[in-house]
Order: C-alpha cells, then structure tokens, then sequence
C-alpha cells in the first residue's frame, strides 16, 4: 500500500506556543494506518493526554524537533518508505477489551527505523540527526526587541494591523540574519506591537470633529459607521457630538477602514488602466450593491460595507483617471 503524504505548507506550521506554556508544544509525524497518510503537527494537547485512536495504535506518532516546514517535508519523503512497509504488515485485532493496531515483524522494524531515524526518544531541545537550520528557533520576546521600536519602525496610533505585521516579520528576518536557525518566531511579539500602537492611541484619541470628517472621508452613514466598528449608532453620535469620550482604540480602527478604502480605490484604478472600458458602474441603494458584489472576485473583500461607500470609492478613482461614473442597469445588473 502506497503512503499519502500530507506536507507542511506553513514554514512554521509545526510550532505552537500556548499562553502561559514555558515553551513551544511537541511535534510530532504520524503514520495514519487506516487512512493510509503520513503527515507532520505539533501536539494539542497540554500535558499527556492522547487521542484514543493513537492510544490504541492505529496512529503511529513519531516525535520530533520542531522543524520548519521544509525539513518536515524532507523527513516525510525520506520515511516514506519505511511507512509503507508498516502500511504492508498491520492487523486490526481485539485486545480483550478494544480493537488496537497490531505490528507485524517487519513492520516493527521498519518503525524502529524511523524512530532512530527521527530521534523520537532525544530529550527536549536536542536536535539529533537534524541541522540548526532545520528547526524552528523561537526567541523570548525580552531578547527579540530592545524598547524603541516606536521610533526604529515609526509605529504611531493610526498604525495598522497589516503595517504592525509587517515589522513583525521584519524584526524576525532581522533575528534569523543572526545565525541561530533559518526560521524564527517570537511568542507574544504581535500582542507587544500592537501595545505600543494602542498606547500611543490612548494617549491621543480622535477628536469629534476628527470622527466626523472620516465617516465622511469614507462615504458612510451614522448607522454604517458604527456598524464597522462594532458601536451603538447611538455611540457614534455621542462621540461625534462630543457628549462621550472617545476611546483610544477607535483611532487604529479608523486607520484600518481608511486603508480598506485605499486599497479599494486602488483596485478600481488598476482596472481602469488594464481594461479597455473608462466607466465605473456603482449602486443607488446597499439592496443593489450587496446583489452586485455577491459572488464576485471581490466580494470578500468588500462585503459589509455600503452603496454609499463604494460611490465614494469610485468618485475617488474617477478623479485619478478621468473615468465616468455610471450606476448600474437595472435589468441587467450590469
């Protein structure tokens, strides 16, 4: 019986480190007898308990370092083999009290083969057979940054999630340039970044004025606005009215809308310039803008918000391009 191999397309698929764990959780490769797979994943559960199924045998676990998803696929292929001579020599039987997995000779051999291959049984941190740049290197977050990445990466509290993501993997292609593995990751750095934004947003929230102006910036109404970002209507009005603080996190909230709505003018203005059509077709009312972008390319993307917005989003692209503006048919959808 052939093996089916499962690979990793994650570079760092095969770490997990839960809150309030020391360190990262085991990894392992499993032999799927029934299924016929062979695949590599970190352990789930905290502490010893297994699932029945590898208790009983009938998924082979073989632990390993915690390797980057390109050494696990190499290790997978080199086993292979070995995994299909098991596949070969297996039987289901009953133990007396549950049916369990059990090995023939030669499929015990092959299994010592691959544990020796493996190191199943090398002690936490010992790598084995495997290079340094085979595994995933996890840094302790005190180690990976130094206090003043407000200024080294210019994060201020109208920062996004998506930019925040990215000096996070600039700070950790900066940790692998330091020779210690060829991936890296840092368990909490994301939450740390996205401190120092919410601080500086605290610090310095939105006027009502300021507010106001972006729900207009963004073409959305009272009830729209607040929809997005997760408030009472009665809210929005009460910040926009000054009668009620506003809190620091509405700031990067805000941010990230902004940036959706740049993002999508630049899509219509990459359309216009790729296409032969200079009309942009938008909606009169969210019944027809929610029926035009349902099962477009698109759609994901732009789902939730309102006919009023994407008018905004093409006016905005007109005045880049010169296009025209045109509303949708009514008989045609188009």
């Amino acid at each position: 019986m052939s093996v089916r191999i499962i690979e990793c397309t994650n570079p760092v698929g095969l770490h997990r480190h839960y809150d309030g764990e020391t360190g990262a959780q085991p990894a392992y490769i499993e032999l799927d007898l029934r299924e016929g797979t062979l695949h590599a994943d970190y352990d789930s559960e905290i502490g010893s308990a297994v699932p029945f199924s590898v208790y009983h045998g009938f998924e082979r676990r073989y632990g390993i370092p915690v390797l980057t998803a390109e050494a696990a696929n190499r290790v997978l292929r080199e086993i292979a083999p070995l995994a299909e001579r098991i596949l070969a020599d297996w039987e289901e039987e009953w133990d007396g009290n549950n049916m369990v997995a059990h090995l023939g000779e030669d499929a015990q051999a092959a299994e010592e083969e691959i544990e020796d291959k493996l190191g199943s049984n090398l002690s936490a941190g010992d790598l084995g057979h495997f290079a340094p740049d085979d595994r995933v290197t996890e840094w302790d977050l005190d180690g990976a940054v130094n206090g003043s990445e407000v200024d080294d990466y210019g994060i201020t509290a109208d920062t996004t999630d998506a930019r925040l993501e990215e000096i996070e993997q600039q700070i950790l292609s900066d940790l692998a340039a330091c020779g210690e593995g060829s991936v890296v990751v840092c368990h909490g750095l994301d939450d740390y970044l996205k401190e120092l934004r919410d601080d500086l947003a605290e610090e310095d929230p939105l006027t009502p004025a300021e507010v106001r102006i972006a729900r207009e910036y963004l073409g959305l109404t009272g009830d729209k606005m607040a929809e997005r970002l997760g408030v009472n209507p009665r809210t929005l009005r009460s910040w926009e009215q000054g009668r009620d603080a506003i809190p620091g996190r509405i700031r990067p909230e805000i941010a990230e809308l902004k940036a959706a709505t740049d993002a999508a003018v630049a899509e219509l203005v990459a359309g216009l310039e790729d296409g032969d059509d200079d009309t942009l077709i938008t909606y009169r009312n969210d019944d027809e803008y929610k029926a035009g972008v349902s099962g477009t390319p698109w759609s994901e993307g732009w789902h939730g918000w309102a006919a009023s917005w994407h008018r905004q989003v093409c006016a905005r692209a007109a005045a880049q391009t010169g296009a025209r503006i045109d509303f949708v048919d009514d008989e045609t959808g188009e």
